[in-house]
């Protein structure tokens, strides 16, 4: 295979798309700090590289020939990764001390918040990292107090960079020997006669969690908590799938056959504040937090634990 393209350096890239840009070898030359025949010894070297002219010389000024033309909208890319690369080098300390305050879900998969924040301590191992586990509204009231520097949960506050990174489906579960499994098609009315188990909201607006029916509820703060009850017959509950994904194998766990809003998807989000400081740093958290899960799915693997959402699933709140 021809491997020419190898040959061809980064700084003459750098000048082929001044030459482009400003039309003329001897303006690329003064933007660059160099001089005009380094310019047009390097578009040379290029063109003899790459078997073809990229410019055509007209006088004092060059004009792109039809491959000229063509190649540098991906030269201006190449050229600017670069310099992306070097501003992240720049401003990269991995010896940075102090700590980074985040928030996370605890609807957010245990699995990718240890993947992050190993892969993380690779790049800060001298930076702490303070993991708030929140519910409902808590991630938005601590970064609202500006508590935390990042979070990961269904409400954030508007005026946070934000960005959808992981739908989470619930499914409405009870255990093999709870009286709602022996029916066919169990309604919302029908739940109303049982017991629910559901999730208190971490912040302090007390946010309703979706559907509370029912007229007798136990309210728990964890979902480890949850589903033990759940798994004890002490009711029924809405559950996210990758946290049940044991129990539901084991058969400690059965969804309930409803008539409607059996599956429900609560979209996460992640977001963080635009400020000074640490702000390298949490960049970084929020890219490693996104290669997580990108590299989740790249392995076959749905975050949640589940199918991925479809036109079904009923997305909104979680109960």
């Amino acid at each position: 295979m021809d491997r020419s393209f190898a040959r061809i350096t980064l700084e003459q890239w750098r000048a082929f798309v001044a030459a482009a840009q400003s039309g003329s070898f001897l303006q690329a030359a003064e933007r660059l700090g160099k001089t005009q025949s380094a310019i047009s010894h390097a578009v040379r070297k290029m063109e003899e590289c790459l078997g073809q002219d990229l410019f055509v010389v007209e006088g004092r000024r060059t004009r792109l020939t039809h491959m000229g033309r063509m190649v540098l909208p991906r030269a201006r890319e190449l050229v600017g990764h670069a310099a992306q690369i070097e501003q992240f080098c720049t401003g990269f300390d991995p010896e940075a001390e102090g700590e980074v305050a985040i928030a996370i879900d605890i609807i957010f998969p245990r699995r990718l918040l240890f993947r992050a924040l190993s892969d993380y301590a690779r790049i800060y191992p001298n930076l702490s990292v303070i993991v708030h586990e929140t519910a409902l509204s808590g991630a938005k009231a601590m970064m609202e107090d500006g508590r935390i520097s990042i979070a990961i949960a269904g409400q954030l506050p508007t005026s946070t960079i934000v960005e959808p990174i992981l739908p989470v489906r619930f499914l409405c579960v009870a255990a093999p020997g709870h009286p709602l499994q022996a029916l066919p098609e169990p309604t919302h009315a029908v739940l109303k006669e049982h017991r629910q188990v559901v999730l208190s909201d971490s912040g302090p607006r007390g946010v309703d969690s979706g559907w509370l029916g029912s007229r007798r509820r136990w309210t728990v703060s964890h979902i480890a908590t949850s589903i033990a009850l759940v798994c004890a017959g002490e009711g029924f509950a809405w559950l996210p799938e990758h946290a049940i994904r044991d129990e539901l194998a084991a058969g400690r766990l059965q969804p309930l056959p409803l008539a409607q809003g059996a599956r429900r998807v609560v979209q996460l989000h992640l977001g963080y504040m635009d400020h000074d400081g640490d702000m390298r740093q949490v960049l970084d958290l929020v890219g490693v937090f996104c290669d997580a899960v990108a590299e989740a799915e790249d392995e076959g693997v749905v975050p949640d634990g589940g199918r991925r959402p479809s036109d079904d699933d009923e997305a909104g709140t979680r109960v």
